[in-house]
């Protein structure tokens, strides 16, 4: 290897179950985000069916939306730091920037290129926008309906990933430097989420909440940064194995009055009147009252989850490391399934709520089973 860094801490495979396990029930958690979407609640998504007037879905699903969103993408970046270190120890700069390249750019462009535009041709054919055939529609269309989609989160684990490299380059570590670093304390977890308030209410002030590039929202990126980062040193110091229930319930409950409280900071800052757009960026109190409650349910959520999965989740049967394995190839994919499920509902005579309950348990299930036969393809098992 290219440069001397401290040893890290031993994770024997049956230690690491309970992560592989947990990033399963964060896919399903994406598809259940996007399908809530999908039945009108605000946020940007392929196919929405705007609910009835008199529904109470719309409350119900942007509080579930709301609350996902503090952490179920930050603790992605989390997990998926939590392995760079080691694999960056066992390939070498290049290897490993290889092998980013190959699993996370290949299916990003697959998705920017292919499955957005066909995910658009079938919007287009539900819609009536459009009667020709599929091959027509690629040859004249596909490079005008490209986009990121989901994959925008793979998109920033290859910046991620290139960051990574470039501070390991520029910065090798010294084998007499520091080699263990104490969980933080409460006090310290305090003043993360005061500074990641701060810097994101700065950054909102340029990049609202819903704006960015290439699905890029700068708005959320101070918390995942840092949760990124945090992944990267939980692995080289055995923060995982450090957090203690004291501390993820102190956290958590600290979470559970702001998500009680959660009601009451909307009506105070007139969302049910004029609207959230104060809430989601500009000099506006409440921009800043939202960036503060991000980081703390999302420290309080994570670790009550990483806790949770690694005391009692921290085993695999024959169904849950098929369901492992096939999760990142589900999370590619799902958005055929949320799309064409919303369309073959869209007609029943079933209320909002009770669609996205059904959808979210079909989708889920069926999209796990199709992405286990898809990743054993012989072109795609070394990618996916």
């Amino acid at each position: 290897m290219s440069d001397s860094v401290p040893p890290l801490p031993k994770t024997d495979a049956p230690r690491l179950l309970y992560l592989d396990n947990l990033r399963v029930f964060l896919t399903a958690l994406v598809i259940a985000h996007h399908t809530a979407i999908a039945w009108g609640t605000p946020g940007g998504w392929y196919y929405v069916i705007p609910p009835p007037e008199d529904s109470i879905a719309p409350i119900l699903l942007t509080f579930f939306t709301a609350i996902n969103q503090t952490f179920f993408m930050s603790l992605f970046f989390l997990l998926s730091a939590f392995f760079t270190p080691l694999s960056y120890d066992k390939k070498g700069a290049a290897a490993f920037l290889k092998d980013r390249l190959k699993r996370l750019g290949i299916p990003l462009v697959a998705y920017f290129f292919v499955l957005n535009p066909s995910l658009v041709y079938l919007l287009r054919r539900f819609r009536g926008a459009t009667t020709e055939g599929y091959l027509d529609f690629m040859r004249h269309n596909a490079l005008h309906t490209t986009g990121t989609g989901p994959l925008w989160f793979v998109l920033a684990l290859l910046i991620f990933a290139g960051a990574y490299v470039g501070v390991r380059r520029a910065y090798p570590a010294d084998s007499r430097g520091e080699r263990t670093r104490p969980l933080p304390t409460n006090r310290a977890m305090i003043g993360f989420v005061i500074a990641i308030g701060i810097a994101a209410f700065a950054v909102r002030l340029w990049w609202p909440v819903g704006t960015g590039i290439l699905g890029l929202q700068f708005g959320y990126f101070p918390l995942y940064v840092s949760m990124y980062i945090f992944g990267v040193w939980a692995c080289r110091f055995g923060w995982l194995n450090a957090l203690t229930r004291r501390q993820a319930n102190y956290w958590f409950g600290a979470s559970l009055v702001l998500i009680l409280l959660m009601p009451v900071l909307m009506v105070v800052g007139g969302a049910l009147s004029d609207g959230t757009d104060s809430f989601m960026g500009g000099m506006h109190w409440q921009a800043f009252a939202y960036a503060a409650w991000e980081p703390t349910l999302c420290l309080g959520i994570s670790m009550k989850l990483l806790v949770l999965f690694r005391d009692r989740f921290n085993r695999a049967g024959r169904l849950s490391r098929s369901l492992s394995r096939s999760a990142y190839t589900t999370y590619i994919l799902h958005p055929f399934f949320v799309v064409v499920g919303t369309y073959w509902l869209s007609e029943a005579a079933i209320p909002p709520l009770l669609k996205f309950l059904v959808l979210t348990v079909l989708a889920t299930t069926a999209c796990f089973a199709v992405s286990d036969v898809v990743r054993r393809a012989p072109l795609l098992r070394k990618i996916l």
